[in-house]
């Protein structure tokens, strides 16, 4: 089989217009409401009920903000799929899996990024501006969306976001809250075995500085472990989301 019945460039870039003249509306919505809340909540209530603060930056509510959204957005790239009526007229676009998995997911990888992170910057100056003037004891700091904290969030929005794509292409409908529900019972599973092997070993005194050294895990052997976890999530866990949301989304059109 040709390669072009599996990638076309036309096709593609005919789906991504499609999709974004489909969604345009729903994204403002969330930006509208996002930075609403940011300004009236996130920066105006906050600095009111801190009163003694006398700096404020906006890092927190960036990476807070960014890794909510685009956890919804990815949660949504394939919400068709979940509506019986639309689901059919989804499944028939004469386009490939392959296109639309790499439509959905450059919008809300790459593409949620780099709107988000400019559409902030400009509200952070905004947001600023406004401030001194109603604040003139507070130092309101500008943010860098090239700065380390912020390419760190997006490290880790890029390799957290697959996940949610996962969710997307598996639950018909509440892509959302499933992925979260279960996730949240692996961690309890995970931690309560945890808990149960390692009960009797962490009750005991030791020294443990968190995060750089602990007493009783140098004893165990756990540095080795915790390495390959670091190196599994920074380069595989992403690729291995993303193969598994491409699975279900070709079992979706089977």
């Amino acid at each position: 089989m040709k390669l072009t019945h599996y990638f076309d460039i036309t096709r593609f870039w005919l789906l991504l217009r499609l999709e974004l003249v489909r969604n345009y509306k729903g994204i403002l919505m969330i930006f509208e409401i996002t930075f609403g809340l940011l300004f009236f909540l996130g920066l105006l209530l906050n600095v009111v009920v801190a009163n003694k603060r006398i700096v404020y930056d906006h890092n927190v509510t960036y990476a807070v903000s960014m890794l909510v959204g685009g956890f919804i957005v990815s949660s949504l790239a394939f919400k068709d799929l979940g509506n019986t009526l639309k689901r059919h007229s989804f499944l028939m676009l004469p386009v490939s899996a392959l296109e639309r998995f790499v439509c959905m997911g450059m919008l809300t990888s790459v593409g949620w990024v780099t709107l988000y992170s400019v559409i902030f910057y400009l509200y952070s100056i905004v947001a600023n501006t406004i401030g001194s003037m109603l604040f003139t004891h507070v130092s309101f700091q500008s943010f860098n969306p090239f700065g380390g904290f912020a390419l760190g969030i997006m490290k880790y929005y890029f390799v957290l976001q697959g996940i949610f794509l996962v969710g997307a292409t598996h639950f018909k409908g509440y892509a959302l809250p499933k992925t979260l529900a279960v996730l949240i019972s692996l961690a309890l599973v995970v931690f309560g075995l945890f808990y149960l092997i390692l009960m009797d070993v962490f009750l005991m005194d030791h020294v443990c500085v968190v995060p750089n050294e602990c007493e009783l895990a140098n004893q165990m052997g756990m540095e080795g472990p915790w390495g390959i976890m670091k190196v599994f999530f920074q380069y595989f866990l992403a690729p291995l989301s993303w193969g598994i949301a491409f699975l279900g989304l070709k079992d979706q059109e089977v």
